[in-house]
């Protein structure tokens, strides 16, 4: 009576037991199977009966199993228990592989042998383990490189596929839309189409203001769980052909994760599980936004050295600029004032005849100061323009008025270039609200430059109209163009087409572009290589 009390006690812990308990009968069959096995599995005991313990593991690694229990099934018999709590794969019912740990027992009862297996899924504290490797791991890889580029693309690859088969990292642009940065997919395969999601990196999205976009989850303090895959599909690609390429990834639940830095919103990262009916748990969801935390300030570092380097470049180019650019005005000063030291000061009781300093010699000297002061000008323009400080006066002006000025004073050094200068200025050309002198800098920079690049016989035409609410003026040259490769750049700081040998200090047309945009106008060019270019800027009534 107490052995048969003892037997159901013991089948009774079996049953109720969280651990798989298997137990299989002289040639490796499954004779019992208990609740644990069935939730582990996911296969019924009335499925499993029968059926040989294989079934239960990866395809890979049955033939190795099969050759240890025949080894262990033959052994001595106080081998009783085999690699107690070895490491293995297990099969889901689903196809789904997980890690476990394992033991098997060789028991022998009335004569027969029966070997009961215990079986441990581990997958959570495996994947627990693992979160906190990415994290160990993001910590010394993010901080490795203060590339932005390199950077951008190992924040979107540490978490993939751990968080995610697939991410997508965004960064927020000055005016508040998000661009696509970087993207990886946990199959390579699929990197050229994680690749095609940032083909538009230079267009800010168009985000919905109802949806779950990631601007707004940006600005958020944690990550948030996302299960609502076409609202967030319409959100973050809304052009058909990125919204494509999304959809063929696969989406079944989306981790968004803000990323913050010094308490301001940079971005977020994207973290996008595949399988149907897996989601992120509350644990990962803590994980990510550790993981944000660190790619944050990994971002920021990189992009604080980006502009500290910037800074040291543009510190260097400036220097190349004085050192080039002042050495002629000074040189020529300095050899013209030691001409005259050179002759007989008119000094009290001289003699009459000694030399005096030359007009032509005199406006020489003035002539190089100016060029000096010139440049040290722009080089202060440059500075206020570049921390946000240019101020100009904007006072009414007849706009006719700053034109015919400038002209005028353009006249004759078309002539001397043998350049055809026209007018083609509107007769009733509004007042507008600017700074006369800024403005007349403007153009003098234009007129100069098609001056400078137009060969002789060429036309210059300088051009005023109405538009709306704005005032446009162009000047357009007959010269050799742009090319379109250099256009983007022409605007920038200290560049100069590679084409064209050194002219000038490459401030002008930044410069004028500062001041424009100062008028809340703007500022570019129409060229085509061979038939001239075209430089226009608008200012406002």
């Amino acid at each position: 009576m107490a052995n048969t009390h003892s037997h159901a006690a013991l089948a009774a812990i079996v049953d109720i037991a969280a651990d798989a308990i298997i137990a299989l009968d002289d040639n490796f069959r499954i004779v019992r199977f208990n609740r644990g096995a069935e939730q582990i599995f996911q296969w019924t005991e009335p499925e499993m009966i029968g059926q040989p313990l294989d079934r239960l593991l990866p395809m890979a690694s049955r033939a190795v199993h099969r050759g240890h229990m025949r080894t262990f099934a033959e052994g001595e018999l106080d081998a009783r228990v085999m690699a107690s709590r070895r490491p293995i794969a297990g099969l889901r019912k689903n196809g789904e592989t997980f890690p476990a740990e394992a033991s098997i027992a060789r028991v022998t009862m009335e004569g027969e042998r029966t070997f009961m297996v215990t079986l441990r899924d581990v997958s959570e504290r495996v994947k627990s383990e693992e979160r906190q490797k990415l994290l160990a791991t993001a910590g010394w890889v993010l901080a490795a490189s203060l590339d932005v580029e390199s950077t951008m693309a190992t924040i979107a690859e540490l978490p993939v596929p751990l968080l995610g088969e697939w991410s997508l990292l965004e960064l927020l642009t000055p005016d508040g839309a998000m661009r696509r940065a970087a993207a990886t997919h946990v199959d390579p395969h699929r990197h050229e189409d994680t690749a095609a999601l940032l083909s538009k990196i230079a267009e800010p999205l168009d985000l919905e203001p109802t949806a779950a976009s990631s601007a707004r989850v940006a600005h958020e303090a944690e990550a948030q769980r996302i299960t609502d895959i076409k609202a967030w599909l319409g959100a973050n690609f809304p052009d058909a052909s990125s919204r494509s390429r999304a959809e063929s990834l696969g989406a079944s639940a989306v981790l968004l994760v803000p990323l913050r830095a010094g308490g301001r919103a940079i971005g977020a990262l994207h973290l996008v599980r595949t399988r149907p009916g897996v989601a992120h748990s509350l644990e990962e969801q803590h994980v990510a936004d550790q993981f944000a935390g660190l790619a944050a300030l990994a971002l920021e570092n990189a992009r604080l050295y980006q502009q500290s380097r910037s800074a040291v470049r543009e510190r260097d180019e400036m220097l190349a600029i004085v050192s080039h650019d002042l050495r002629n005005p000074v040189n020529a000063i300095v050899m013209l004032t030691g001409a005259v030291l050179k002759r007989e000061p008119p000094y009290a009781g001289a003699p009459e005849d000694a030399a005096p300093m030359a007009r032509d010699e005199v406006e020489a000297v003035r002539a190089a100061a100016r060029q000096a002061d010139g440049l040290i000008q722009d080089l202060q323009d440059v500075s206020r323009i570049s921390a946000g400080r240019l101020r100009v006066e904007r006072r009414r002006v007849p706009a006719g008025d700053i034109l015919k000025e400038c002209a005028d004073m353009f006249e004759p050094v078309m002539e001397d270039a043998a350049l055809r200068f026209v007018r083609q200025v509107e007769s009733d050309l509004p007042v507008i609200l600017a700074d006369r002198h800024r403005l007349q800098q403007v153009l003098s920079n234009l007129l100069g430059n098609a001056v400078r690049f137009t060969p002789h016989g060429g036309e210059v035409v300088l051009t005023a109209t109405r538009l709306e609410d704005m005032l446009r003026i162009s000047v357009r040259d007959s010269g050799p163009g742009v090319a379109p490769d250099d256009v983007p750049r022409l605007f920038e700081r200290y560049w100069q087409a590679p084409r064209l040998l050194r002219a000038g200090s490459g401030l002008g047309l930044y410069i004028a572009k500062g001041i424009v945009e100062a008028h809340e106008g703007e500022i570019g060019v129409e060229s085509e290589v061979g038939k001239g270019a075209e430089f226009w800027f608008t200012v406002p009534f």
